[in-house]
């Protein structure tokens, strides 16, 4: 979806740095380049929120709860199924478009090492 964005215009008003002054519009479009374009401290600030997630620790997740399943931290919110196979088939489901999320970037990541855009690899 970030190359489909970028491609269709949509940025996000403001600076990305501003101790760098560098806006969201200066970013490139292009896989590799946005991610080099996002200054150390950028990546640092994303890999501690994923971390805190991860742990328990974080504004969208809850500590580990001794009787509840392993790695279940969302919130009470969250949808959980008790019916063993509507459990196995949302489980299948988050599997399926998680393998073609992966075959997607792997494409654009591919056709973009090619020098070939990524959205429109042939051209269109």
């Amino acid at each position: 979806l970030h190359v489909i964005a970028l491609k269709a215009g949509i940025v996000v008003p403001g600076y990305l740095s501003t101790s760098q002054d560098l806006k969201f519009s200066d970013v490139p479009t292009t896989c590799f380049g946005s991610l080099e374009a996002v200054p150390t401290a950028g990546w640092l600030q994303i890999m501690v929120l994923t971390c805190m997630q991860e742990a328990g620790t974080g504004f969208a997740s809850k500590a580990q709860d001794p009787d509840g399943e392993a790695g279940d931290i969302a919130l009470d919110s969250w949808v959980r199924y008790d019916d063993p196979e509507v459990k196995e088939f949302k489980l299948n489901a988050e599997r399926q478009n998680g393998r073609a999320a992966m075959m997607g970037i792997t494409g654009c990541v591919i056709h973009e090492l090619l020098g070939v855009d990524a959205l429109y690899p042939t051209g269109g």
